[in-house]
């Protein structure tokens, strides 16, 4: 059962390290007058809402945090996302996920969600727990699923890009983690 599990965690990754290319007009098209859009949406504040390439994702997400190692980079220029995936020694069941999302992209409830997220008190049937709390200056959201085994931390930068890890790791360790990435990389210059 463990083999199929990293086969099919191997494929998952491999699939998603590849790129679609479309040569439809009408696709690229459509690409084009969503850029153009998305400028309009952005606050006159913000001096670049470019989304960082995957290149520089690449200093963005450490190497490693903790005992995990990054094995991948996603990154979705369309979506106005990116995420690295980590895994504790070589043990594909012990995954861990940090996720970055731009919430200026035409379409992106990031930030509404999370403000949603933070000032909710919803309780779970399973006995999962949502715990906000501000965290060395930032506001978070933890979401406890023990039952589960899984745990995951959101806070907000700059009040525009929602970062988040999830794993099997507790809130406090997620929060460490979730700290050593490069935020000033996210910085508008």
């Amino acid at each position: 059962m463990k083999t199929y599990l990293r086969i099919l965690v191997i494929l998952i990754l491999v699939s998603s390290c590849q790129e679609n290319k479309k040569e439809d007009g009408h696709l690229d098209t459509t690409i084009r007058k969503e850029k153009t859009s998305q400028k309009k949406d952005i606050p006159k504040d913000v001096k670049s809402a470019e989304f960082p390439v995957e290149a520089q994702f690449e200093a963005f997400f450490p190497k490693t945090l903790g005992p995990y190692n990054r094995i991948n980079i996603g990154v979705s220029e369309v979506l106005g996302s990116a995420s690295g995936a980590y895994i504790k020694g070589k043990d594909y069941g012990n995954l861990m996920t940090y996720y970055v999302t731009d919430g200026y992209r035409k379409g992106s409830a990031a930030i509404r969600n999370f403000e949603d997220a933070y000032q909710s008190n919803h309780k779970w049937s399973d006995g999962s727990e949502r715990i906000s709390i501000e965290r060395d200056g930032f506001k978070t959201v933890a979401l406890l699923r023990e039952k589960y085994n899984t745990y995951k931390i959101s806070m907000l930068y700059n009040n525009r890009f929602e970062l988040t890890v999830e794993g099997h790791e507790k809130a406090d360790e997620l929060w460490g983690y979730l700290k050593q990435a490069d935020m000033k990389m996210l910085d508008a210059k």
